[in-house]
């Protein structure tokens, strides 16, 4: 009964949450929001202030002292330590460390810290001043080209973690800054996976029934929770959103105040309006290519980044 009461209490909560599991909802429902104090150093990186916070972690901006640069520094929140979490995050710096691609952000070091309570580990990485993708774009007024060829570069990026083994599985505008050069950054292999055998040993597998990502970026056979049927086409729909958003200003689906089973079943059934009924200029290839990414059929989708970016 004590069980009970406090799923209804979250039901409760979820059901009149502003917006489909917004970050803000999902950390103030579920996470206190952690003290102001802030550590002076961590191993040698000179920490300045907070710029990130998430459900899994904590973000910082640092100085390194040599060579001398700005960093981020990503650290498992307190409280919040599990043996799952503990995997994910050294996992994620393994993934990170395949990576070597001017579109994604780099890692700079994985290591340990200590503090009073324990041995810790973080992650200091390239810090990218930057402003999200979306806000980017609309910010900018790009036209439809140019947001093709950014998004074209973001494709690159993907098409690059792919070819190492790695999907991203939380591709989504926030994930992705534009710097001060207009080159697009992607952030946050937090949940990604590796695909390769020789790395089975160390990747923490979805469990069956556990859904990790952001909803409306979700394709039907992530949203049903099977792990097995996870593979870089999972990204690729995730692109066709994006792109579809950079494109109209809108997500293909309104999932917006619904709960999460029905917010699933329209993933899984509904078709989203064309391209070329929100903008006319968008009739014709572009409206086909973006629609062929977003295929619920994996197979009738495009088969990876590559593919996209070239069509």
């Amino acid at each position: 009964p004590g069980l009970q009461d406090e799923v209804r209490e979250l039901l409760k909560h979820h059901e009149s949450a502003d917006g489909l599991l917004g970050a803000s909802s999902i950390s103030h429902a579920f996470f206190p929001d952690p003290p102001d104090a802030i550590p002076e150093t961590i191993n040698g990186y000179t920490i300045e202030r907070r710029i990130g916070l998430g459900g899994m972690g904590m973000v910082y901006l640092a100085q390194q002292h040599s060579p001398r640069r700005e960093v981020a520094i990503k650290v498992i929140r307190p409280g919040h330590v599990t043996r799952e979490l503990l995997q994910r995050f050294e996992l994620e710096g393994a993934m990170l460390g395949r990576l070597q691609h001017p579109n994604i952000a780099q890692i700079h070091e994985a290591g340990q810290y200590e503090d009073e309570s324990g041995t810790w580990p973080y992650l200091a990485m390239e810090y990218i001043d930057g402003v999200p993708l979306l806000e980017y774009v609309t910010r900018q007024r790009l036209g439809v080209r140019d947001r093709l060829e950014m998004f074209a570069k973001v494709c690159d990026a993907v098409h690059h973690a792919h070819q190492r083994g790695v999907i991203h599985r939380d591709l989504k505008p926030g994930n992705i800054l534009v710097d001060a050069d207009a080159q697009p950054k992607i952030l946050d292999f937090g949940i990604a996976r590796l695909t390769d055998a020789d790395m089975l040993t160390t990747t923490m597998h979805t469990g069956r029934g556990q859904l990790l990502g952001t909803l409306p970026y979700m394709i039907p056979e992530q949203v049903v929770c099977d792990p097995e049927a996870i593979d870089g086409r999972s990204d690729v729909y995730a692109l066709g959103v994006i792109a579809y958003e950079m494109l109209c200003g809108e997500l293909p689906l309104d999932l917006r105040d619904k709960p999460i089973s029905e917010a699933a079943g329209i993933i899984c059934t509904e078709e989203p309006s064309k391209l070329g009924t929100l903008n006319r200029s968008m009739r014709g290839d572009i409206e086909t290519i973006v629609s062929t990414a977003m295929d619920k059929d994996p197979e009738r989708r495009y088969q990876n980044a590559g593919a996209f970016r070239a069509d």
